[in-house]
């Protein structure tokens, strides 16, 4: 059996208690401070890049132009009055700007006016690289046959998933592209 604790016992046990906490706590600050002084925290505030991809009307993105230049297969910068000129609604136009896919197929829309986004060309069954046939009106992969309508979609397999899309900006009379996929799948 237990002695019975007297007051004195119960005020020198809080007391201890209390000192083992703040010991905890001040050991605990003291920790976190040198751990933030040796390995700063990054600065949480998003690139230009992602602001205006995602809030293109904010103010700060009003000159900002986000991605790459495309550019013909030639490799001449794409200006936005020379190529509606001559291009007819539907026609999609080959531009180059990105790594991957190396190139893209820019969609002409009524207008003639240039769509917010482009067709890859990474066929998605094993990664060949699917042309653009403007005869059929379907981009035909030269592996495996994989077939996709003008808006990318499977219409014949292997292939089970739509061509990937790269988002379009386009802007004091440039064509830029973005190598994420747009906001809105026209699909």
């Amino acid at each position: 059996m237990k002695p019975p604790t007297t007051t004195a016992t119960f005020c020198l046990n809080q007391f201890n208690g209390r000192r083992y906490f703040l010991r905890y706590l001040a050991g605990g600050a003291i920790a976190a401070l040198s751990v933030g002084y040796l390995r700063p925290a990054q600065s949480l505030e998003a690139s230009l890049e992602e602001l205006c991809s995602a809030f293109p009307l904010n103010s700060r993105c009003k000159d900002y132009l986000p991605g790459v230049q495309a550019t013909d297969v030639k490799g001449q910068p794409v200006a936005v009055d020379q190529l509606l000129t001559g291009a007819q609604p539907g026609s999609r136009i080959a531009v180059k700007g990105l790594a991957d896919p190396a190139i893209g197929y820019l969609v002409v829309t009524d207008g003639p006016k240039i769509a917010e986004y482009a067709i890859g060309t990474t066929c998605t069954h094993l990664g060949c690289t699917v042309a653009w046939k403007p005869e059929q009106k379907r981009f035909v992969c030269p592996c495996h046959g994989s077939q996709y309508d003008d808006q990318g979609r499977v219409v014949q397999g292997p292939a089970r998933r739509p061509l990937g899309l790269l988002t379009v900006v386009v802007k004091q009379n440039q064509v830029r592209l973005v190598s994420r996929t747009p906001a809105i799948d026209p699909r």
